[in-house]
């Protein structure tokens, strides 16, 4: 206590390099008496001689006594995310840890499942008499002001996503969610990596088949250690049960993100909002561009050879069909980025094995769209009646180019003034026109119009690759010129 307040009073009078380093150093240590043990932050601050500072929330609204831990950023791994970014200051960049309530009783719509991290820093403050502990929320409070000095803070960057993809399941699931979908609605959504801020433009993140939130892990912590990317964006992550046809999911991306765009509109300007990027990989950038173009009637028809009053179905089939198949694009995304997106469907989707992988999908018996509820049963009726004796519920049986949809999408035209980029992978064999990313093939991934074009040395799992980040960065750079 006595070297903190030493280099404390050091620091009040000019800048100091040794005591800084001196403070944080003995601020750590007693940190960790504070953090151990049983969470009576009171009785272990008082236990020290100091005290609490509970004048305002942790930058989400949450109080010290609603976190369930404590944990220095330094003891948090960075295993498979990459290099870790962190800003010199005063003060323990320490992650504060809150478990998720699940479903209904969510604290909040957009909140992450399992759990929110959130990115503190501990100080001991001794411009008091008594030393008082303070948690401060770099993301909106960067300096700390020590006598007539404004000095940095201490914040680690990386360490709140890394222990969120440790504590969540999203990244472990993702064969459970292809194939179980019912048993993962509670991770299903669309949520807020950091408290929304009217001042920053939105950063979608959309996942692809068999996959999670968790295949943006590198590309997301490269993207916060960078100070414009914080500055001037903010990250969503849409997961959803990838088991399910898309068109379906698609629908679903749809609603929620006119839901949070109704929450944003509550909060303030829509200004930075309707500036959107919206980022797709594989069956993820399938479902980000059906919701940005306009079909018209095109994609029922691919399906429907009635027109829908003339179908003998109940108002809410009638309802949900319509949220999928005849439905305005979205209006917020003025930009989007597709990786490896098969806009025609995958050749592998016919193989027997994949038909096989198909069959044993369990599809909800139920499906909630848009604030109208169907069974999977009244839906499948509906579209025999409209002309297709089969239809395919499942990701699997809508892979194949020769799903009609497909072609109903790339004859919609994309809603006007959007921007869009193409992201494919050839496993760096230079192929041109006949490379394949192992999954999907160029002439699948490949866009008319697009405002570039780039091409990485990787297969489909390219999220990661050091090529595909800088060309994401490049783009997002580019948006701040030109949104």
């Amino acid at each position: 206590m006595s070297q903190a307040r030493t280099a404390w009073e050091v620091m009040k009078r000019r800048p100091s390099p040794q005591a800084r380093a001196q403070y944080n150093l003995a601020t750590s240590r007693l940190f960790d008496q504070l953090r151990c043990g049983p969470t009576d932050w009171t009785g272990k601050a008082a236990a020290m001689g100091t005290q609490i500072d509970r004048s305002r929330t942790l930058g989400t609204g949450l109080e010290l006594e609603d976190l369930d831990a404590l944990i220095p950023a330094s003891l948090v791994s960075l295993k498979g995310i990459g290099e870790r970014h962190t800003d010199a200051g005063i003060g323990i960049p320490v992650v504060g840890w809150k478990t998720a309530l699940t479903g209904s009783k969510r604290r909040f719509k957009f909140a992450p499942p399992t759990g929110i991290p959130l990115n503190l820093t501990a100080l001991l403050d001794f411009s008091r008499e008594i030393p008082t502990w303070r948690f401060i929320y770099g993301g909106r409070a960067p300096q700390f002001e020590i006598g007539q000095r404004k000095v940095p803070v201490a914040i680690d960057w990386s360490a709140p996503a890394a222990l969120y993809w440790q504590m969540s399941d999203l990244d472990d699931v993702d064969l459970l969610k292809l194939f179980l979908p019912t048993r993962f609605t509670d991770h299903a959504g669309l949520f807020f990596a950091t408290p929304y801020s009217e001042k920053k433009i939105p950063v979608v993140l959309v996942h692809g088949l068999n996959s999670s939130p968790g295949t943006y892990k590198a590309l997301y912590n490269d993207l916060i250690g960078k100070d414009w990317f914080r500055e001037k964006y903010q990250v969503l992550f849409f997961s959803y049960p990838t088991g399910i046809a898309w068109p379906y999911n698609a629908a679903e991306f749809r609603r929620q993100l006119r839901q949070a765009r109704d929450y944003a509109s509550k909060k303030g300007s829509l200004k930075n909002w309707d500036k959107m990027v919206v980022v797709g990989h594989s069956m993820g950038g399938v479902i980000s561009r059906a919701s940005l173009v306009d079909p018209g009637e095109r994609f029922y028809k691919a399906s429907y050879s009635k027109p829908i009053n003339e179908l003998s179905i109940s108002s809410s089939t009638r309802s949900a069909i319509e949220s999928v198949r005849l439905y305005q694009p979205l209006e917020s995304p003025s930009r989007a980025i597709f990786m490896a997106a098969p806009h025609r469907g995958s050749p592998l989707a016919d193989r027997r094995l994949v038909h096989w992988m198909s069959s044993i999908v369990r599809l909800p018996k139920v499906l909630t769209i848009d604030f109208a509820t169907a069974t999977l049963e009244e839906i499948s009726k509906a579209i025999q009646q409209g002309g297709q004796t089969r239809p395919p519920l499942t990701s699997f049986g809508t892979l194949t180019p020769k799903y009609r949809p497909y072609g109903a999408i790339n004859n919609s035209p994309f809603r006007p003034k959007l921007t869009y980029h193409s992201v494919i992978g050839d496993r760096g064999k230079g192929d041109g026109v006949e490379s394949t990313d192992g999954i999907v093939p160029y002439w699948s991934s490949q866009l008319v119009g697009a405002r570039s074009e780039k091409v990485i040395p990787a297969g489909h799992s390219l999220c990661s690759h050091p090529e595909t980040i800088a060309e994401v960065t490049r783009i997002l750079k580019l948006h701040l010129e030109k949104p």
